[in-house]
């Protein structure tokens, strides 16, 4: 791996390598022209309201790292891994968060928390896989398993696509959600029991935000930016109140979204139209 900058998670490796040289990452600057694809406003809710795009951006941003953000119908379809955001920079085309993430750590990019020992870059790790489980399969059960909320998902499709592509697309996404909640284990819990996980994975983060600003060390990392995504797309919609509700005892994560929404607030207006 001679040339490459580290540091670079090694899980990306073997997708990427599939279709790009990891040197020729290394070696080409960043594209003036970069484009961050992102699910239309009105697709958004359904994608875990939009907290990876959200928490792309912010990162991009974070970085000085220049980018056209475009709302498409779209992205997951665009994306390689079948998932957005889907960034477009130069010839590479990389869908989700955390690859694009590592994208940016093979060209040089990283944000200052990134220059630590490896113990910390897997503590890293493993933070942002506890939030994106405990937030997504509760935002998806909660998505998923309530009618009127279907109403509306229902809805978007028909916006977006005409009949009967509507219905199609709308069932290929519910089965599809429906049978990785099945496949977690969430699918068949009572609603009750799925929001007693999520308080529970909430107090752990909680007691972690003890006497500090962010989950790590006194610098930001790729986890804070997630999980103040999350945060963030559970203040912008009232289907999510229940889980909003759960954690008003939490002072240190209140704090930490508080911290968070001024550190960023520019970003949010500008680059999202986000208050």
């Amino acid at each position: 791996m001679a040339g490459l900058s580290e540091p670079y998670n090694e899980s990306f490796l073997p997708l990427i390598q599939k279709y790009y040289s990891l040197e020729a990452i290394a070696r080409e600057p960043w594209h003036s022209d970069t484009i961050l694809f992102l699910p239309s406003k009105n697709q958004m809710f359904i994608e875990n309201g939009g907290a990876e795009s959200i928490a792309t951006s912010i990162y991009l941003s974070l970085l000085n790292l220049n980018h056209e953000i475009r709302y498409v119908k779209n992205v997951n379809e665009m994306s390689p891994s079948g998932k957005g955001p889907l960034l477009k920079c130069g010839k590479y085309s990389i869908g989700e968060f955390e690859p694009i993430v590592n994208f940016c750590n093979l060209k040089g990019y990283r944000l200052l928390a990134n220059y630590l020992d490896n113990s910390k870059k897997t503590e890293i790790k493993s933070y942002i896989l506890l939030i994106q489980k405990a937030f997504s399969e509760t935002i998806e059960y909660l998505l998923w398993k309530n009618n009127s909320v279907q109403k509306v998902i229902k809805e978007s499709f028909n916006q977006n696509y005409s009949w009967p592509l509507n219905h199609i697309l709308y069932l290929n996404e519910f089965y599809f959600n429906r049978n990785k909640l099945v496949s977690n284990k969430i699918w068949n819990l009572e609603k009750l029991e799925v929001l007693e996980k999520f308080r529970e994975t909430n107090d752990c983060l909680n007691k972690k935000l003890e006497g500090s600003l962010y989950l790590i060390g006194n610098n930001m990392t790729e986890a804070d930016i997630l999980l103040f995504s999350y945060l963030k797309v559970l203040h912008l919609y009232s289907d999510f109140d229940e889980t909003l509700n759960l954690l008003h005892d939490f002072r240190n994560i209140n704090d930490f979204y508080a911290n968070m929404s001024r550190k960023l607030q520019n970003i949010l207006m500008e680059k999202l139209e986000l208050n």
